[in-house]
């Protein structure tokens, strides 16, 4: 089953779970020369791991298809399609989780509100998902001053500097990556942290009345809780339409969502225009080791023995970021590849369970439905029970390898849903703290 999920606008995710994703989608508009039209742009990101290969004249070969549709109410408005071939000469080279491929669409539209429709084809194994999103492409001809959307980017270079050797100069080739003298390569999972802990941005700001020989720029940084965890102001020497392009380190933000909010500020000090992007920090070592090393280590109770954790608690201050990469590493199934599969999955479910289970002042991966889904992954089938008569609301949560049932109650009645059984021996650990 491909998973995937759009980003940068309000979103339409086609399936939850802990399944690997196979295409992120990203959105930006801009203002363009052709009047009465705003320069839209659809960024895709497949992680060519997700697709099946099929064996062919000794060669593994992956084929996909990538289709765009744009709706305006029941009218369709304009379609594009690409069909794409992955070849690999053997088979671990088709399994490696940061392999991908980036392309896109590009169109002329007029402002106004539309439906897209991203539908990725996996024509190996004849299956394939459909995403749709709402998305407003704003009017850049309205009153100044305006700002583009924010193009959250992996690399962005001049086309002078693109070397021969560059490892992504076949990706910069592609005009859907060509913003005037630039090439701005897209981060479409917005995702950071690991080993990308570098945030770059490309937007335009337009403001052909300005008088000012430069312009002040805000950058601020909130998280989930709209506190602000970064702030930063840069005057620059304007001409409108010039690109503005920032660049943050995230190195030492603590993994989860975060929104980027830009502003442009006049003279007498006024927040005059803004726009926003929100993304994500991911699980990184070194963020967590630095900013919660106990809180860090409290989130490997259930996957981690309590002599391991032990061990981990007395290790010295600058040791620990060693010594956490040993740790993983010792759980790591596949350690002469670069990708740790137990580790990204376990921390892929803790994301999980925190966005779907957590309570005011409870994190969800210290609630039980969260203990339960870290330890065992994607229930097969869950059964709810909100509304019955004669019972407080529950949920059974059925596996069937291993074959287990678990009776989640809402004893409270505040949405806490509290394991009931069963009480084996391991579960019953897990649930105390103590470990595997």
């Amino acid at each position: 089953m491909l998973a995937a999920v759009f980003l940068g606008h309000p979103l339409c995710e086609a399936q939850v779970g802990l399944q690997p994703r196979a295409i992120y989608v990203d959105f930006a508009t801009f203002a363009s020369d052709s009047a009465g039209y705003s320069s839209f742009r659809i960024y895709y990101q497949i992680y060519s791991s997700q697709l099946l290969y099929a064996r062919q004249r000794g060669n593994f070969v992956a084929r996909y298809s990538v289709s765009a549709v744009i709706k305006k109410g029941k009218k369709q408005i304009t379609s594009s399609e690409v069909d794409g071939i992955l070849k690999e000469e053997s088979y671990e080279a088709t399994t490696g989780q940061r392999d991908f491929v980036i392309n896109g669409f590009s169109y002329l539209l007029p402002p106004g509100k539309y439906q897209v429709t991203i539908t990725l084809r996996d024509l190996n194994a004849d299956n394939s998902v459909p995403l749709t999103a709402e998305v407003t492409i704003p009017d850049y001809q309205a009153k100044p001053p305006l700002f583009s959307s924010l193009l959250f980017a992996r690399k962005i270079v001049s086309e002078s500097a693109i070397a021969d050797d560059d490892p992504l100069s076949a990706e910069y080739i592609s005009s859907i990556f060509a913003i005037d003298t630039l090439r701005v390569l897209p981060s479409c999972s917005r995702i950071f942290g690991d080993d990308n802990n570098r945030l770059m941005i490309y937007a335009e700001y337009y403001d052909p009345t300005a008088v000012s020989e430069s312009v002040r720029f805000c950058y601020e940084i909130k998280d989930p809780k709209g506190s602000l965890v970064f702030s930063q102001t840069t005057d620059i020497p304007w001409v409108s339409g010039r690109p503005l392009i920032q660049e943050f380190d995230l190195a030492h933000f603590k993994p989860g969502p975060y929104e980027l909010i830009v502003t442009a500020i006049d003279p007498k000090e006024r927040r005059i225009a803004g726009t926003s992007g929100r993304f994500r920090v991911s699980w990184s070592a070194l963020a967590l080791v630095k900013n919660d090393f106990e809180g860090a280590l409290e989130q490997l109770r259930y996957i981690a023995a309590p002599a391991e954790i032990e061990s981990l608690k007395k290790v010295a201050e600058n040791d620990r970021a060693k010594a956490w990469n040993d740790f993983w590493k010792s759980k790591d199934p596949s350690p002469g590849t670069e990708e740790n599969e137990i580790r990204d999955e376990y921390y892929r479910r803790v994301a999980y369970a925190n966005e779907h289970y957590s309570l005011p002042g409870k994190e969800g991966w210290r609630t039980d439905a969260g203990m339960v889904y870290i330890t065992y992954g994607e229930p097969d089938e869950i059964e709810r029970h909100p509304f019955d008569i004669e019972s407080k609301p529950y949920e059974l949560w059925y596996y069937y390898n291993p074959r287990r049932t678990f009776l989640f109650v809402d004893i409270n009645g505040y949405g806490e849903y509290v394991l009931q059984y069963p009480y084996d021996g391991d579960i019953q650990k897990l649930r105390n703290g103590g470990g595997r």
